[in-house]
């Protein structure tokens, strides 16, 4: 398996890209936003996949990685197979909410894989090349869904496909007063990983067939 790399970045955001390029460990491609617009910058950043590889990595411009990320992916898909696959989840707010048992059944059965609809959370994602063209023509049509990572999820959720995300966390936010959301009325405390990695950790030193 081989994993390709973008980057979906803001010009606001301009000063945390080159510290994030040389945090990712494979070539990136760095797409910009044109007009303030999330699904363009999205739609193009998916499309930035190299046709050679197996999956594509979508990066959000406010991500923090752990380690020997792409090298982790790669060992990760072998088990995810033809599926999504999240690196980020949210904070857990509510109990016997969708993510709190998806969660829950993973922990109990110590699995690596948290299980469902999704991918919810655009920091990090990492989709089938096989699966690209089709996905973007049909959000192409979608207009009437602001969110990019929603019309990724919509798409997954019409083909009954669900979202693997990893456990831990391989991506976080930077999160507080120092990076407002883009997006007016998103930024607040809850802006993390339920769980991060952490930064100097390696997403090699999880062992993602446990419990699949």
């Amino acid at each position: 398996m081989t994993v390709s790399v973008a980057i979906m970045a803001h010009r606001k955001r301009e000063k945390w890209i080159p510290r994030l390029v040389d945090a990712i460990d494979a070539d990136v491609e760095v797409v910009w936003d044109r007009h303030n617009d999330r699904w363009d910058t999205g739609r193009r950043s998916l499309l930035a996949y190299d046709p050679a590889a197996t999956h594509h990595l979508v990066v959000q411009d406010d991500a923090i990685v752990c380690r020997d990320l792409v090298a982790g992916i790669e060992k990760a898909v072998l088990h995810s197979g033809d599926r999504p696959v999240g690196l980020y989840m949210g904070r857990i707010l509510r109990s016997g909410s969708e993510l709190d048992v998806a969660y829950r059944k993973a922990e109990q059965t110590r699995s690596p894989w948290v299980k469902m609809k999704g991918p919810w959370w655009g920091v990090g994602i990492v989709i089938p090349t096989a699966h690209i063209d089709a996905l973007v023509a049909w959000g192409d049509g979608r207009g009437d869904i602001a969110n990019y990572d929603k019309r990724i999820s919509r798409w997954y959720e019409q083909r009954g496909v669900v979202c693997w995300y990893t456990r831990p966390s391989l991506v976080e936010h930077r999160h507080g007063g120092k990076n407002p959301s883009l997006i007016e009325g998103r930024t607040g405390r809850n802006r993390h990983a339920h769980r991060f990695i952490g930064k100097g950790q390696s997403a090699l030193d999880v062992d993602w067939a446990e419990g699949t």
